[in-house]
């Protein structure tokens, strides 16, 4: 059998109420050098029968003999793979028409990058538009920076060159948050390439596995911050780590404001001496990461006062630093 372009890989449980259109999505894209990879991890629904009405010669489908759970199967995926490069697509997600070829053309393009990655669409249980999270904009020690603070991609927005991602793996450890252990592991080596387009649509329902394993989640970030920071040589203490956490998981408030606000500064004057990151795209992932914080506050109507006069007064070198260079 020739080798595909790409391979689109798709983990299913129990996924009958959303699988035909993720599955659609893929067969009308306008890219048509591709293999359909499904792995089903011991689903008790219809799923299965569903797939199987299927007559495309581009979907493969394979079956776990016991569930794995996510991050196993994904491995699997992995090794089973046949693609130059890996698409990633979720049972209840769809991809955009143009996905797999806009990410061609930018791997064409970016010639070193390791992943390719865009914009997405939030929708709900119906389908229905409910937000956008558009494309990043910056070079590639800002895109880095922002890994300090949270994983800056999600799998089905993302393709991967499939022999880098043979050497990496998903790790285990980490679940649910593998993905930010894996993309934060590619761009500690590679180049990362950035669409400016919107390459599928993310469905925002009670069974996510971010809204079920939140816990977790958490305690798998720390231990990649934490990498992090000791890779580039941050000097920090458990309190500064606990100051940084915070602002990833937005469980930050007026009473720990000043402490937040003291371990931004330390990290800028950090990296300014050191010079780890370019300095200005560093000082605006700072100012990103406060401005998200203050949005996010006020999109739950908490005071913003405290926050506004830290990020005009204690951060208006930063601001006025991204402002200036632009």
């Amino acid at each position: 059998m020739l080798r595909p372009k790409v391979t689109v890989f798709m983990a299913v449980f129990n996924g009958e109420k959303y699988i035909r259109q993720a599955i659609d999505s893929v067969l009308q894209q306008t890219f048509k050098d591709f293999e359909l990879l499904i792995i089903d991890d011991g689903s008790t629904d219809n799923s299965i029968s569903i797939i199987k009405e299927y007559s495309d010669n581009r979907i493969r489908l394979l079956k776990n003999e016991n569930n794995l759970g996510l991050f196993l199967t994904r491995n699997r995926g992995i090794e089973e793979t046949r693609g130059e490069y890996f698409a990633t697509l979720d049972c209840d997600d769809i991809a955009s028409p143009n996905r797999l070829e806009l990410q061609l053309k930018c791997f064409d393009e970016n010639k070193e990058a390791a992943v390719c990655a865009g914009g997405i669409t939030y929708i709900d249980h119906n389908s229905k538009s409910i937000g956008k999270r558009s494309p990043l904009h910056g070079d590639e020690d800002y895109f880095k920076a922002l890994l300090l603070f949270t994983n800056i991609f999600i799998n089905s927005a993302t393709m991967i060159n499939t022999a880098i991602l043979k050497e990496l793996m998903y790790r285990e450890g980490y679940e649910p948050a593998e993905d930010y252990d894996l993309f934060e592991r590619i761009g500690a080596e590679h180049k990362i390439g950035i669409i400016n387009d919107v390459l599928f649509y993310y469905r925002v329902h009670n069974n996510n596995v971010s809204t079920v394993k939140s816990h977790n989640r958490k305690i798998g970030e720390k231990k990649i911050i934490e990498r992090q920071l000791t890779r580039y040589g941050f000097k920090y203490s458990e309190d500064d780590l606990n100051a940084h956490l915070k602002f990833t998981t937005a469980e930050f408030d007026s009473a720990n404001v000043e402490t937040c606000s003291s371990w931004f500064n330390s990290l800028a004057e950090q990296n300014s001496k050191k010079k780890i990151f370019n300095d200005r795209s560093f000082k605006l992932a700072l100012a990103r990461q406060w401005l998200r914080l203050c949005l996010y506050r006020l999109k739950k109507k908490h005071d913003l006062k405290p926050f506004l006069k830290k990020g005009v007064v204690a951060y208006s070198h930063l601001f006025h630093s991204v402002i200036n260079s632009v």
